[in-house]
């Protein structure tokens, strides 16, 4: 009986490690959405396969666009019992369409909580509220993916979002760096809270 109980304390164990014991984050929670309220996204998320998004937001493939109202399903915890260090966490929604998304959300890359990520990720604000104040030349690039000289930071963020904090630890820094693929990284660089210009690198 001993034995037993030593057994499933070790797997219990097991099991808390690998995360299958962790609180999701929930969406209405983070932020606090009241009935019918809803969510969208506040910048433009790629991928090239929807069911597996990275949080670095890597600009290959399609786009979600910047402001489309998305419904959320949930999130996910799963540790990496035998792996390397941290957690690999699962953020779930789908669009008017139907179609269902799942963001790979990895703290090492950005630096912050999962919930932090999610508050600067979606917004309640429509695409209409976003867009304020924006010039309908710059909506146009930003609907298109495009950062241009000129932009202000606030307009770069609502087309390629924050930069991760892995290359970006400080938005002050007059240079942002963002991952076009794998390998190939895209700075943009600021002078007086203006792009000023756009550098790409490929060590290939």
């Amino acid at each position: 009986m001993k034995k037993i109980f030593v057994f499933l304390a070790g797997v219990s164990a097991i099991f808390a490690m690998s995360g299958c014991a962790a609180d999701p984050e929930v969406f209405a929670e983070v932020f606090q959405q009241k009935e019918n309220e809803k969510i969208y996204t506040a910048y433009n998320i790629w991928y090239t396969d929807p069911e597996s998004i990275s949080c670095l937001n890597i600009q290959q493939g399609a786009f979600i666009p910047v402001g489309t109202e998305i419904e959320p399903i949930g999130t996910s915890t799963i540790g990496n019992f035998f792996g390397t260090a941290g957690f690999n966490e699962k953020i779930m929604f789908r669009d008017k369409s139907g179609t269902v998304y799942t963001i790979k959300f990895n703290d090492g890359y950005r630096l912050c909580s999962m919930r932090d990520y999610m508050f600067y990720t979606f917004t309640k604000k429509d695409r209409s509220e976003l867009f304020k104040g924006v010039s309908p030349q710059v909506q146009r690039h930003i609907l298109r993916g495009e950062v241009v000289r000129g932009m202000s930071e606030r307009e770069v963020k609502l087309c390629y979002g924050p930069p991760p904090a892995i290359r970006t630890p400080d938005l002050r820094s007059q240079m942002w760096m963002y991952w076009l693929s794998p390998t190939e990284t895209l700075r943009v660089n600021f002078r007086g809270g203006k792009v000023s210009g756009l550098l790409n690198y490929n060590p290939r």
